[in-house]
C-alpha cells in the first residue's frame, strides 16, 4: 500500500518487528558531515558521465547523502565522495541494466593495472574506470585484483537473481528460501563493500587473512544483515513492483502469515549480529599484534552493516511503500540495547524510528573506537599468526 493510502491507518504498536541491536553497531557519529556535498558531486559526475535526464532523476531519489552518510559516518571528504561515487554508480547500474539482464562486469585488473580500458565502454562502464582509476594509485595491484574478483562474483550473482525475478513474473517460480537467501547474501554488495573499507582508512588487510574460515564467515553475516533488512524494510516496494523478496518467500514456503514471516527474519538478522559479536572478539583475541587494525575493520563493518539498514529505513525509495497486516501498518524499528550478560543495571534501552535522521559532529568532535590508521600513505599488512581455525 503507497504511504498516503497507509497514512491514516494505526500502527502495530508491539515490539515484535523490532531489531534488536547491540550499542556497539550504532556509530557516535550519526551522519557524516560531508554527504550533502557527496551527493551533489555524485549527480553532477552523472551528468558528466552522459547519463539520462531520467537516469539522474532516478538517482536523485536515491537520498545518496543518507546512502553514504549513515553507513560511513567516518570518513574523510575526498573518502565521502568516491564511496557516494562507488555505490550510487553501483546502485543506478544495477537498476538500469543488471536488473533487466543487459550490463555485465567488464573490467578486471589486468585491465586497471595496464591502464587498457575494455572496447566500447558504456557511461557505467566509464564510471567504473574512473573510481578504479582512482584506487589504483592508492592501493597494491592485489588489493585492485580482489576488489575486481569481488564486483564480478556480484554480477555473476545479481544476473542469477535478475534471471530467478523474470521466472517469477514470466512463471510464477519461486527460489527455496535456502537458495533465495544464499543469492541475497551475494548480491547484497557487501563482499565488495569490505574492500572499500580497507581503502577508507588507507590500509590493507592480505587475502590470507579474508581467507580465514572466520573471515569468510563474518562477511558472510555482514551480508546476511544487510540482506534481510534490505529484504524486511523494502517489502512494499517489492511488492508493489512483483519483485521476489524473502518475506514473500518464506511465506510460501512455510505457509506463515505476512507478520510471522517478518518477525522470523528479524530473529535471524539478530542471531547473525549476535554470531558476528562472537566471531569477532575471538578474532581479535587470537593476534593481539594485529589487534588495532582488525578491530577497526569489524567495527567499520559494523556500521556500514547496520547503517545500510538504517539508510533503507527512511530512504523514499524505500517509504513510498507501506505494509498492512489487519489493518495495522507493520513498521519495523531499531531497538539499541546492552549487550546480554555486559551492560551495567542502568543501560536503557534507545530506540530509533524509521525516520530518524541526524547530522553529525564536525571531524574534531567525533570519537574513535579504535586507534587511528599510520601516517603514511598506506599500511599494508603482510601476515598475521592465527591459530588455524580462526
Amino acid at each position: 500500500m503507497s504511504s498516503l493510502l497507509a497514512a491514516g491507518l494505526e500502527r502495530e504498536p508491539t515490539r515484535r518487528f523490532h531489531f534488536r541491536v547491540p550499542p556497539r553497531w550504532r556509530s557516535p557519529v550519526l551522519e557524516n558531515p560531508f554527504a550533502a556535498e557527496a551527493e551533489r558531486r555524485v549527480l553532477q559526475w552523472f551528468e558528466s558521465l552522459g547519463c539520462s535526464r531520467a537516469e539522474v532523476d532516478r538517482a536523485r531519489k536515491f537520498d545518496a547523502a543518507g546512502y553514504v552518510g549513515i553507513p560511513f559516518p567516518t570518513l574523510s571528504r575526498d573518502k565521502t565522495i568516491r564511496v557516494a561515487k562507488y555505490l550510487s554508480l553501483w546502485l543506478l547500474w544495477d537498476d538500469v541494466e543488471v536488473e533487466t539482464l543487459e550490463g555485465r562486469w567488464r573490467i578486471d585488473a589486468d585491465n586497471v593495472l595496464a591502464d587498457l580500458p575494455p572496447e566500447r565502454m558504456s557511461r557505467f562502464d566509464q564510471g567504473w574506470w574512473q573510481l578504479l582509476g582512482e584506487l589504483a594509485v592508492e592501493r597494491t595491484p592485489a588489493w585492485i585484483e580482489r576488489l575486481c574478483e569481488a564486483m564480478a562474483a556480484w554480477n555473476t550473482a545479481a544476473v542469477a537473481e535478475a534471471e530467478m525475478m523474470k521466472a517469477h513474473r514470466e512463471k510464477g517460480e519461486l527460489p527455496t528460501f535456502e537458495r533465495h537467501l544464499a543469492l541475497r547474501i551475494a548480491t547484497i554488495g557487501m563482499f565488495a563493500t569490505v574492500q572499500l573499507l580497507e581503502d577508507a582508512h588507507n590500509f590493507e588487510l592480505p587475502r590470507e587473512f579474508h581467507a580465514r574460515p572466520a573471515v569468510r564467515r563474518i562477511e558472510t553475516l555482514a551480508g546476511q544483515i544487510v540482506g534481510l533488512g534490505n529484504d524486511i524494510l523494502s517489502l512494499g516496494k517489492d511488492c508493489a513492483e512483483d519483485q521476489c523478496n524473502l518475506v514473500t518467500t518464506l511465506m510460501r514456503e512455510r505457509g506463515l502469515t505476512i507478520d510471522a514471516a517478518i518477525e522470523t527474519l528479524v530473529h535471524m538478522h539478530d542471531e547473525a549480529l549476535e554470531e558476528y559479536d562472537r566471531l569477532g572478539d575471538t578474532l581479535i583475541a587470537s593476534a593481539p599484534e594485529s589487534a588495532a587494525h582488525v578491530a577497526r575493520w569489524l567495527q567499520d563493518l559494523r556500521y556500514a552493516s547496520i547503517g545500510f539498514s538504517l539508510w533503507e529505513s527512511q530512504a523514499p525509495r524505500y517509504t513510498a511503500h507501506k505494509i498492512v497486516a489487519s489493518g495495522r501498518v507493520l513498521e519495523p524499528r531499531f531497538s539499541f540495547f546492552p549487550a546480554r550478560c555486559a551492560a551495567p543495571p542502568s543501560s536503557r534501552h534507545l530506540v530509533v524510528p524509521p525516520s530518524s535522521r541526524h547530522v553529525a559532529a564536525p571531524q574534531s568532535a567525533r570519537r574513535r573506537t579504535v586507534p587511528p590508521p599510520p601516517s603514511h600513505r598506506f599500511a599494508m599488512i603482510s601476515s598475521f599468526d592465527f591459530p588455524e581455525d580462526a
